[in-house]
């Protein structure tokens, strides 16, 4: 029963011994089939815990603003207010490694603004940036690039998401957003209080 619970809300493993991969079917927003909360449920082998803290994936960033806590960028679900934003410099990133021995053919994702918008609405959502991948940290892919985007709503926590079509076929270890201009407010804080991927998870 356990079994089948998990293929259903993960998707049916290829292989169930060393090499298996699983597929993490998109649904909606920061649902219970994601690569993450994949991780974090060891497949939905145990109850749910931030990935980050339990040192099952990494997330680092460019540089930290005045409120910034690593873990938010992972977790499933938030209560507001939950405020995480780089420093405002060009170019800020956040990124995330899935860890040794795992990397995603991504199909899917999704972000999560954090709380700025709670009481002056449109303050700091992200408008250009680009999803990448790497499977170094070093050399990255640009897998969607996203222009003056306005899907981010106005609000607190605002959520949405993206497919991804032209990754090739590639997998990767680790996935980056690069704000490339702007945020709504004319400055450059990257302002993140979620994402998820969805996708091909390998393990090797």
């Amino acid at each position: 029963v356990v079994k089948a619970l998990q293929e259903h809300r993960f998707g049916r493993a290829l292989n169930p011994r060393r090499g298996a991969s699983v597929e993490c079917r998109f649904g909606a927003p920061f649902d219970t089939s994601g690569v993450l909360y994949h991780i974090a449920t060891d497949g939905g082998g145990r109850e749910y815990r931030n990935p980050h803290e339990a040192g099952d994936v990494s997330v680092s960033v460019s540089s930290s603003g005045g409120e910034w806590d690593a873990a938010h960028v992972v977790q499933r679900e938030h209560a507001d207010p939950v405020y995480n934003y780089t420093a405002n410099a060009t170019g800020s990133w956040i990124a995330v490694d899935l860890g040794e021995g795992r990397s995603l053919c991504i199909n899917h994702y999704c972000l999560r603004t954090d709380g700025h918008g709670l009481f002056v609405s449109n303050q700091h959502k992200l408008r250009h940036w680009e999803l990448q991948g790497s499977n170094n940290a070093q050399r990255w892919t640009t897998l969607r690039v996203h222009a003056n985007d306005h899907s981010l709503l106005e609000f607190s926590l605002s959520v949405a998401s993206w497919a991804v079509t032209n990754s090739g076929g590639d997998s990767f270890r680790h996935f980056r957003i690069l704000q490339t201009g702007p945020n709504s407010s004319h400055y450059h804080n990257l302002m993140c209080a979620g994402i998820e991927l969805y996708g091909k998870l390998s393990h090797h």
